[in-house]
């Protein structure tokens, strides 16, 4: 008897081996070319300059990205109510990833026709706008059902390892990407403007439905019947909310954290902007800094898997603190002696205040909390953060008809960028490992 339970054990065990790698390549997928399109759609280097070509003021460039911020985060406690308890997570985010991805396979075409008219102009900026946020709102409504997804598929260690590869993975072809394509394509006399942002724009919503071909890939880890649970009603949903931030006070510390260093946004779409206008550099710039970025995701990833595993994941978002510090301060000291030496700040803030950041503050707290209360404190992280949308336009109000307001002769946008997310250092250091 004990010989076929063992066997029965073997078989279960191969079985679930087989899951893990099927899930590990399907989400490698998934995740790595999701990460090549935002290559080509970059958001700090490239679409700023596209806006601004598109007839964008800087406070519409500002407000584009508080209106993605918005789409993205403001919806997500709403379907981690709908979803919390159940059993199954794939088939909406398959749904949602779908209607709202498809629909970026038309933007090439209004931007190809941009310069045929200052109507084609006009139209090409309102859809770019629309589609980007449309995009924007499907990644966040379908956030929490993708990540309850991860959290199951893979233990902490490979959990962990998993966000560290794609990354990894992702940020070396972004550097091919960035240095021999969307930098040749924005040089390159055969694509003039606006045929060049077409080609881009192609490409990316080309890499986004592979991406969506990993999610159907997906196989749903089984969901443990005793963590089914009943829905309670919306009001009471929403009521005992305050309470859970109440009594955890480390998770309460970790989202205060994320707004003081998220405040980096306010200056993020702005650097590449001024770079341009400062050294009187072509569009071209855009590309050699979009390839620090990815640079900076392929030179710090490593270093916060590396802190997480030796140290502790609060050590990791400590360390991302500083990064996120260093970056405004390098805009105004060093970074300000060429366009050179400006690289600097795009490579601190590629590995810090995107991807960096979404990894460092999930894999702490997906080491904190408990299981069944996962998918609510994953979409409350994000709701807290909604404020952030805010920053950018922010940061706009010190960017009026292209110049920048100063201090001293420092930017002032990039000295309050400093001066906040200091803060959040600070309070990093009060943060304690998980239990």
């Amino acid at each position: 008897m004990g010989y076929y339970q063992g066997m029965d054990l073997e078989q279960s065990g191969e079985r679930e081996g087989a899951h893990v790698r099927r899930n590990l390549f399907a989400l490698l997928l998934d995740v790595t070319f999701f990460s090549i399109g935002m290559a080509f759609t970059d958001p700090s280097a490239v679409l700023p300059v596209l806006l601004k070509r598109l007839g964008g003021s800087s406070l519409l460039i500002g407000g584009f990205v508080t209106l993605r911020y918005l789409a993205f985060n403001s919806l997500q406690i709403v379907v981690a109510y709908a979803m919390h308890g159940k059993p199954r997570q794939k088939p909406f985010l398959v749904f949602i990833a779908a209607v709202t991805r498809l629909p970026l396979l038309a933007l090439p075409y209004f931007l190809y026709h941009a310069a045929d008219s200052d109507g084609a102009r006009s139209r090409a900026l309102v859809a770019l706008v629309l589609l980007l946020t449309l995009w924007a709102l499907g990644d966040g409504l379908g956030y929490v059902p993708w990540m309850e997804i991860v959290a199951r598929a893979f233990s902490g260690k490979v959990r962990g390892r998993f966000f560290a590869v794609t990354q990894l993975l992702s940020g070396l072809i972004s550097i091919a990407i960035a240095a021999f394509l969307v930098r040749g394509v924005l040089a390159s006399s055969l694509f003039p403007f606006p045929h060049n942002y077409a080609l881009l724009m192609l490409v990316a919503a080309l890499m986004f439905q592979i991406s969506l071909i990993g999610v159907l890939m997906i196989r749903e880890p089984p969901f443990p019947a005793s963590a089914v649970q009943a829905h309670i009603p919306l009001i009471a949903y929403f009521k005992r909310l305050p309470g859970l931030v109440r009594s955890n006070p480390s998770f309460a510390r970790l989202a205060g954290i994320q707004l003081l260093i998220g405040f980096g946004s306010a200056s993020a779409p702005f650097y590449v902007l001024y770079a341009l206008r400062r050294f009187h550099l072509p569009d071209s710039w855009s590309g050699i800094y979009q390839t620090a970025s990815a640079v900076g995701i392929v030179a710090l990833m490593p270093l916060w898997t590396y802190l997480s595993e030796k140290r502790n994941p609060a050590t990791a978002v400590r360390a991302l603190a500083l990064g996120c510090l260093l970056t405004p301060v390098m805009a105004f000291t060093l970074g300000s002696l060429s366009p050179v030496l400006f690289a600097l700040v795009f490579l601190l803030m590629g590995g810090t205040l995107g991807w960096g950041m979404w990894i460092v503050l999930n894999h702490y707290l997906l080491s904190h909390i408990a299981e069944d209360e996962r998918p609510v404190f994953i979409a409350l992280i994000n709701l807290l953060f909604v404020p952030s949308a805010f920053y950018p336009s922010l940061g706009s109000l010190f960017v009026l008809h292209d110049r920048f307001a100063t201090f001293a002769g420092l930017p002032v946008l990039f000295l309050l960028t400093a001066a906040v997310t200091a803060t959040g250092l600070v309070l990093a250091f009060r943060l304690p490992a998980p239990g």
